[in-house]
């Protein structure tokens, strides 16, 4: 499980676009799983962690691929 600090944004995305699936802590967010490139807020989220999931995932939409097959 890595660990990040809450205003680490572009770090976070990229570990999840990366490595696809598994967990990730954020400092005074807690623990957050993430699958098939999308991070999933706790079924016990608070408002702050739905909308930090939410930003994050917005991000992880936008963000370009690394490489195209032609």
């Amino acid at each position: 499980m890595k660990n990040f600090p809450k205003n680490s944004i572009k770090q976070i995305v990229k570990y999840v676009k990366i490595f696809f699936e598994g967990t990730l802590r954020v400092e005074s967010l807690g623990v957050f799983i993430f699958q098939q490139g999308l991070l999933q807020a706790p079924s016990d989220a608070t408002e702050q962690q739905h909308s930090f999931v939410s930003k994050i995932n917005q991000l992880i939409k936008l963000r370009q691929p690394v490489a195209q097959w032609e």
